[in-house]
């Protein structure tokens, strides 16, 4: 009997952005065909992001073209002198990259690009976060990141409720709004940039992450010693994690950080600023979510008992104990629990509590004690402490240990 046919092999289209996408679908088919939120997670890169960059539409951004590339065992090296030729080979201008925000311009046309924008946001992926009517974000991250999405079947794990009576045994459960909070800032396109080097070297956590990228700092932002960590959201969406910043001469220095992307992945692209490699805004409760009275995405906190194992979404960790946690655990409120009728709540307990039932929380770090943060200097609904007291919710009866996988 004949052997049925192969498939005659797809033909490489000749528009130079059509075959570089031709050939990263080949790439990504000689590696076994990875699902884009796996090759998300290897990567800092949205899934939306990198499934975009194979279609073929336009020319990907070469970030993006480099991480699907090193998912699928790519050389980088190789994969850029690609990227070149075919940006090269474009015989009409580049289509503006579409993951970047808009930049408005005067008059007429500031209307036109406004509407395009508008009806393009709608057809994208991922699309810039929210915002309240002070243009502060309430949420980071592409819809479809893992802190964006709720989870109504995490698997429990078989010792949860020795787990969490191991995480309260620490003492007081806390919400933290002060020193041990990253301060956030947002820059304008006029903010001025600079050259940023670390003042010093984490070797294990890979090359300096500011490598070719202006560090925007305003005069009139302030970077005291005590505060450990400074975030800068550039116009771009890229979010600039600065460890002890310091600020000389009116000229910013960082003494280690990393860059995340925050209309893509909350695992960060460059650097490392927490153990399980997410970023510093990842679970973040800030100002723009105190105003709104609702916290729409889940939650980061930590423990200090994390061993050197980790689970999804972290992609690392640097816990060295011998405890049963794992970086990128997931932690959630029974739904049992009548958050509404608990009479016994603050405003703000209630907002966290409900945030935990609709969304859950990732262990993103080592940690002193159980606890979450707040933006720093930011005013929970009903506290003016800088480390909150979270003892009216019913943590140990109703918190629930476990894990999520990702979706396929």
């Amino acid at each position: 009997m004949a052997a049925a046919p192969h498939p005659r092999p797809e033909d490489p289209p000749e528009d130079s952005a059509k075959r570089f996408a031709f050939e990263l679908r080949a790439l990504r088919n000689s590696a076994g065909n990875p699902t884009y939120r796996q090759m998300a997670a290897r990567t800092g890169q949205s899934p939306g992001a990198l499934s975009e960059a194979a279609q073929g539409g336009h020319l990907p951004p070469l970030e993006v073209a480099l991480a699907y590339a090193e998912a699928c065992g790519g050389d980088r090296t190789e994969w850029e002198r690609r990227w070149r030729a075919a940006e090269a080979g474009l015989t009409t201008a580049p289509t503006p990259k579409r993951r970047w925000p808009v930049i408005a311009v005067a008059g007429t046309a500031a209307l036109a690009l406004a509407v395009a924008g508008a009806v393009l946001a709608k057809r994208l992926v991922h699309e810039s976060p929210p915002a309240d009517s002070t243009g502060r974000s309430a949420r980071f991250f592409a819809d479809d990141d893992v802190f964006n999405q709720r989870h109504p079947h995490p698997r429990p794990a078989p010792d949860s409720a020795r787990m969490v009576a191991d995480l309260l045994a620490l003492g007081r459960v806390e919400l933290n709004t002060g020193e041990a909070s990253p301060v956030v800032y947002r820059a304008a396109s006029s903010t001025p940039t600079y050259t940023i080097t670390p003042r010093k070297h984490l070797g294990q956590w890979g090359a300096n992450p500011f490598e070719g990228i202006g560090f925007p700092w305003d005069a009139a932002w302030k970077a005291p010693a005590e505060r450990q960590w400074t975030v800068v959201i550039a116009p771009d969406g890229r979010s600039l994690e600065c460890w002890r910043a310091q600020v000389r001469n009116g000229k910013p220095s960082c003494e280690w950080g990393a860059v995340s992307d925050t209309h893509g992945s909350s695992v960060s692209a460059k650097g490392q600023p927490t153990g399980s490699g997410l970023s510093r805004l990842a679970g973040i409760i800030t100002r723009a979510d105190w105003k709104a009275g609702h916290i729409d995405h889940a939650l980061g906190f930590g423990t200090p008992d994390n061993n050197s194992q980790y689970v999804y979404p972290a992609v690392r960790s640097d816990g060295g104990g011998q405890g049963r946690w794992r970086e990128g655990q997931f932690i959630w409120l029974d739904p049992a629990y009548d958050v509404d009728a608990d009479t016994s709540l603050t405003p703000y307990e209630r907002m966290i509590a409900k945030a935990l039932q609709e969304y859950g929380a990732f262990n993103v770090k080592n940690s002193q004690k159980f606890g979450f943060v707040s933006e720093y200097g930011s005013k929970p609904p009903g506290s003016k402490e800088e480390y909150a007291s979270l003892e009216h919710i019913k943590f140990a009866r109703y918190l629930r240990v476990g894990t999520i996988t990702p979706a396929s």
